[in-house]
């Protein structure tokens, strides 16, 4: 029988490339878990609201069910009323009956009044963002909730959210953002720069966070890079030599919103990343102004 020789050092390569390969595709795999985690979960607060749509209050007790579609895990269903007393809370029903309209989290983020606001505007559903303890940890980890409005069929409404653990930031997350911010800065002008810098707000969190620009290029506004406020950013490029913030007022004239791929550092970061911001045009006391926020792609 023909023996075949392979040297050490050539089985060690392939053995190592194969391990790399398994690896890669269980990260690439977590990752995509990761991203359809934020469409699963609204789909989960959507059926819920459903629910009590139909059922109203008796359809509480379908929430607290442990092992049930509602209740599995780390996912469950939470339910309000629009004042902030809380009916569900499947992990601890004794809590039930609480008021948690001043709810804040480790940043004195104030989330109770967050989620009513939410319920409160036109839409009546979206996403927040805070830092909160996983059970049984001390130390606080980003966690992003969807919630919406819905009406029971006595005619009482009622809030019903869900939230996971170190989800990604999504396109939808960011959008969310910046058309908040617009409605902040269309009705208190330029007032609200101080409510947008304010780290207790919705609108920073992970490495997302709300920058303005006026339309002759003077950034008016960087929370992660405050020293660039008040310069003519017009002819930045980055490493690829693209006019990332030319472009950002283009698509802003003449869209009047969209989604713009550039090279830029993390807040506290040198090195530059992939990132893909969302920009919309705004009029702030009378004037054009662009209001962008974006996610880092890597």
């Amino acid at each position: 029988m023909l023996k075949v020789f392979i040297p050490r050092f050539v089985f060690i390569v392939f053995a190592s490339m194969i391990i790399y390969s398994l690896s890669y595709a269980e990260n690439l795999d977590t990752k995509v878990q990761k991203h359809n985690a934020a469409t699963e979960l609204k789909s989960f607060v959507e059926r819920g609201a459903v629910l009590i749509a139909e059922k109203g209050e008796k359809a509480f007790d379908a929430f607290r069910q442990k092992g049930s579609e509602w209740f599995h895990d780390d996912r469950y269903a939470f339910v309000w009323d629009m004042n902030g007393l809380r009916y569900v809370y499947p992990p601890d029903t004794k809590r039930e009956g609480e008021q948690v309209r001043d709810l804040r989290d480790v940043d004195d983020k104030a989330i109770g009044e967050l989620i009513i606001a939410i319920a409160l505007s036109k839409e009546g559903k979206g996403w927040m963002h805070y830092r909160w303890p996983k059970p049984g940890e001390r130390a606080p980890s980003w966690k992003s909730t969807y919630v919406m409005k819905v009406q029971s069929p006595s005619g009482k409404a009622f809030i019903i959210g869900s939230g996971a653990y170190d989800m990604p930031v999504q396109k939808s997350f960011v959008v969310d953002a910046v058309d908040s911010a617009v409605k902040l800065l269309e009705h208190e002008g330029s007032k609200a720069f101080d409510m947008l810098r304010d780290k207790r707000s919705q609108y920073l969190y992970q490495d997302t966070y709300v920058f303005v620009i006026a339309d002759d290029g003077i950034k008016l506004l960087n929370v992660a890079f405050p020293k660039l406020e008040g310069q003519n950013v017009i002819d930045y490029k980055d490493a690829d030599g693209n006019y990332f913030v030319r472009e950002f007022i283009n698509v802003a004239k003449n869209k009047g919103h969209g989604w713009v791929d550039y090279q830029w550092p993390k807040p506290g970061g040198v090195e530059t990343s992939k990132k893909s911001t969302y920009v919309r045009k705004a009029i702030v006391d009378g004037k054009m102004v662009v209001v962008c926020a974006g996610l880092y792609r890597d």
